[in-house]
């Protein structure tokens, strides 16, 4: 029964827990990405795993030693698998002292248990029996959730890469929505989510998620290996249709992209969003309505341009002493209007901070005063 609970576990702890990071671990082995194979991982690893331990109980059973132990060490592996490209050379060895720790407690609990079920006073009960073993599967249940030092951005990095891989654009939606950890590549990654998938553009949903700190380079994704087996930077520059110059700012390029884009029958919108985007990550308001009056004048004169991008043009107005545009949407306005009043009415910066971001966090307001520089 301990080993059937222990495999199911294990399992499970591969499968959901772990089956992005087994799907990288194998793309980093063979050299490309890999297609995710999450049951098949998790049912292979884990019937190695588990015929590699039984093996050792059975050997340690024969010397005379706990046999319990050899799934301590397995746990420990497990650990082990799952954390080895993801953490420092110093985790990897805090997590081998913490395993030789936890299998010395696993043999204590074994021998504790067997003392106590040896006295002579009474027959041993069906709970005195089984608690031993109940606790040292509840010790490496434990050992197992905390070992992994994958965090959950990079599961946030993995599964959102691995959802754009195999075109399951709502699961890379829903990646860590609710979280406020975001990461540059992380953000570039859902930027190109919504350049694709939103009818609108990604000026309607850029400024939902957490904007990491980094401007318009954000919008980029790094040029290292690791996304070379997550998922291509070749993907984005098909969809603006032009790669980076050597030496060329992330602004320049998407400006370029959007320049060349305009001589097209059909401008490529993808490209202008992401020009614009980038304008309101660098906090260029000036610049940017002077871009979107280019790009855009028929929705600027109609009052009809994406939320994000109305809500730059509304406070561009606001501020600007002689504003080139005159964008008018009156729900956008009402909406910026109440947004400066709540805030007029918080004397305490921090305060007013935490209170303007629960109500107006998902507001381009609220990022161009108090979000990452």
């Amino acid at each position: 029964m301990f080993r059937l609970i222990f495999s199911i576990y294990l399992l499970l702890y591969f499968r959901y827990a772990e089956g992005d990071t087994l799907a990288y671990i194998q793309s980093r082995i063979i050299g490309h990405w890999v297609e995710p194979r999450p049951w098949l991982s998790a049912i292979v690893i884990t019937l190695a795993l588990i015929a590699i331990a039984q093996m050792a109980e059975k050997l340690l059973r024969c010397k005379g030693f706990e046999g319990k132990s050899a799934y301590a060490v397995t746990a420990w592996a497990a650990a082990m698998i799952t954390s080895y490209y993801f953490v420092s050379s110093a985790y990897l060895t805090f997590l081998t002292i913490a395993g030789i720790i936890v299998t010395a407690a696993t043999i204590a609990i074994g021998y504790l248990g067997k003392s106590k079920n040896t006295q002579k006073d009474s027959a041993p009960s069906f709970w005195r029996k089984c608690y031993p073993r109940l606790l040292q599967l509840l010790l490496l249940f434990q050992f197992l959730g905390i070992g992994s030092g994958v965090t959950d951005l990079q599961h946030y990095e993995l599964r959102t890469a691995q959802a754009l891989q195999t075109g399951k654009y709502k699961r890379a939606y829903h990646t860590g929505e609710k979280s406020y950890a975001t990461s540059p590549r992380l953000f570039a990654m859902r930027c190109y989510l919504m350049a694709r998938t939103q009818k609108k553009g990604l000026g309607e949903k850029a400024f939902e998620q957490m904007v990491p700190a980094g401007g318009s380079k954000c919008l980029l994704f790094p040029a290292d290996a690791e996304q070379r087996l997550l998922f291509p930077a070749d993907s984005l520059y098909h969809l603006l249709g032009s790669t980076p110059h050597k030496g060329e700012s992330a602004l320049k390029y998407f400006q370029r992209c959007a320049w060349l884009s305009s001589f097209n029958g059909k401008p490529n919108r993808a490209a202008i969003d992401y020009y614009l985007t980038a304008l309101l990550l660098e906090r260029n308001l000036p610049q940017f309505a002077q871009e979107t009056m280019r790009y855009y004048p028929r929705e600027v004169a109609q009052g009809t341009l994406p939320t994000y991008f109305a809500q730059a043009m509304v406070l561009y107005k606001r501020i600007c002493e002689q504003p080139i545009a005159d964008y008018h949407d009156s729900s956008i306005e009402a909406n910026y209007t109440d947004y400066q009043d709540m805030g007029d009415t918080i004397a305490n910066a921090t305060i007013r901070n935490n209170t303007l971001r629960y109500s107006y966090g998902e507001t381009y307001w609220w990022w161009y005063t108090y979000g990452s520089h």
